[in-house]
């Protein structure tokens, strides 16, 4: 399994981007660096960035709290960056994403629009979007599951400018959800780490918003699609918790696809909606009955 997962990084790496920065703690000479895992997709000809709903939450708190956070940048050193390791510097703006997260129920999703020169320069990376047609849902018939991602124990930091991480393709088994999920049980699937996967990360930590993709042999290729977004994971049994993507792939299609059509200017870029109900949610993950998000 694990040379496939290798062959599986190779192909599902050009969709990979991470989003890193260094975050100032409050009353504190410590600057702790971040990389979060994500992917991008392509929905009505325009590009986006997918992760985890809670990253964006915990940001927002910790500005609250008096953090500072620069060095904002879009990672696409995996699909083979031909520009000497330099990543993408981007202006991340808070008010700008789509959130989507209600711990309770179990909906962990965050999305933001990538156009103008951030596009252009992620193409030139090598970077490929995922597009409907890679769309799929964690029910269909499958022989393997991966999870793409960055984890936090592979990242490291110099302390000045340069931030090393490894890219990794974990080989996952699908799983019954576990007792104490839930009603979160409805919005989420939970998969483990397949024999071998600790052989690529021994803590997943850091993987939240990586996609999870299925792999089926027919017709003597292998075909993959995406079919979740890690969310968190029960740390005591190593269950992973992922959230699928179709059914916000789809809601989201349809919000932008209305945004365009009321959009007489051609030039203009689509606005995500923000959430009608229910924003991010304030309290910290974890607790009795909770997975712990990574």
């Amino acid at each position: 399994m694990s040379d496939l997962a290798t062959r599986v990084a190779d192909s599902v790496r050009q969709h990979f981007v991470s989003l890193s920065c260094v975050q100032d703690l409050p009353d504190s000479e410590i600057r702790k660096v971040l990389v979060f895992s994500g992917f991008v997709v392509e929905i009505a000809d325009e590009w986006f960035y997918i992760t985890a709903g809670h990253i964006l939450r915990r940001i927002r708190t910790a500005q609250k709290t008096g953090s500072t956070f620069d060095a904002w940048r879009l990672g696409d050193h995996t699909a083979g960056n031909k520009f000497n390791g330099m990543a993408v510097p981007y202006d991340f703006q808070l008010d700008q994403w789509c959130v989507i997260e209600d711990e309770d129920q179990g909906l962990d999703y965050a999305a933001v629009h990538i156009g103008g020169l951030y596009r252009r320069q992620l193409e030139v990376g090598g970077i490929s979007p995922l597009k409907k047609a890679a769309w799929a849902t964690p029910d269909m018939n499958h022989d393997h599951w991966v999870l793409a991602g960055i984890p936090s124990e592979s990242v490291s930091y110099d302390g000045i400018t340069n931030i090393a991480a490894r890219f990794v393709a974990a080989p996952l088994s699908s799983t019954a959800a576990p007792p104490l999920a839930g009603p979160r049980s409805q919005n989420q699937f939970y998969a483990l780490l397949a024999d071998g996967g600790e052989e690529a990360v021994r803590d997943i930590d850091g993987m939240s918003g990586g996609p999870v993709f299925m792999l089926k042999h027919e017709d003597g290729k292998w075909k993959y699609g995406v079919i979740g977004v890690q969310s968190g994971w029960y740390r005591a049994d190593r269950t992973i918790v992922a959230c699928p993507f179709a059914s916000f792939a789809v809601a989201l299609e349809e919000a932008i696809q209305s945004a365009l059509q009321h959009n007489s200017s051609a030039e203009a870029q689509p606005v995500l909606p923000k959430p009608s109900t229910g924003g991010p949610a304030e309290s910290t993950r974890g607790g009795s009955g909770k997975s712990s998000s990574s």
